[in-house]
């Protein structure tokens, strides 16, 4: 059973580090310390109690990403994981499906249900996300490694917007533009290839637009 809360020290962050690197490529494990690096300072911003927590996250994001599809979809029948037709037709999606059981699995000392949910959705992003989630989703687009024009753009309009946001409120305001932004980039990206888009995707940025008028 997942807990609702843990604490992460910074001695289970290095050992942690470390472990991580077992499950990812050079290169992998060079973004997800990137990651880690990028929630650590959106922590700082948003949810400075939580720091620790969402670096473990981060470690933790793509820790089956490296796995095929046929590996993918063992692991989720051996969970008892049922997948939707769209699933098979998006492979690379998986690994936040999987990811989420094997960090539960092989480090349930550091899991809990904000960190179990911010590896599930750190890849389509879904209605109703948590600062949490959102804070993961959002380190993984734009950390500082990224050169895709898509996540230079995106890393360029948070901080231009974090540099102009005085209160909490505004603070939020620009989380939550930075991440409808995303999703209009990520939809218009898999349009141009002929590729279907992901229903979560599609909710997440519809229930965003709607957050940000609302606010």
């Amino acid at each position: 059973m997942i807990a609702e809360k843990i604490t992460v020290t910074e001695e289970e962050l290095n050992a942690l580090r470390d472990a991580v690197k077992e499950y990812q490529t050079e290169k992998r494990y060079g973004h997800t310390l990137a990651v880690e690096r990028e929630a650590g300072a959106l922590g700082e911003i948003y949810l400075p109690g939580d720091v620790n927590r969402l670096r473990a996250a981060a470690l933790l994001h793509d820790i089956t990403k490296i796995y095929d599809t046929e590996k993918q979809l063992k692991i989720l029948a051996e969970f008892g994981i049922m997948i939707r037709t769209e699933d098979s037709a998006s492979p690379k999606l998986l690994h936040a499906r999987t990811g989420e059981l094997v960090a539960s699995r092989d480090f349930p000392h550091l899991v809990d249900k904000d960190i179990a949910g911010a590896v599930r959705w750190h890849t389509t992003g879904r209605a109703g996300m948590s600062i949490f989630e959102m804070l993961i989703y959002l380190a993984d687009y734009i950390e500082d490694t990224r050169t895709f024009e898509d996540c230079v753009t995106l890393r360029s309009f948070f901080y231009k917007g974090i540099e102009g946001a005085e209160s909490e409120e505004e603070r939020l305001s620009v989380l939550r533009r930075a991440m409808i932004l995303s999703f209009d980039m990520t939809v218009k990206c898999l349009i141009e290839e002929g590729a279907l888009v992901d229903r979560d995707t599609i909710e997440a940025r519809n229930w965003f637009i709607l957050n940000e008028v609302i606010n």
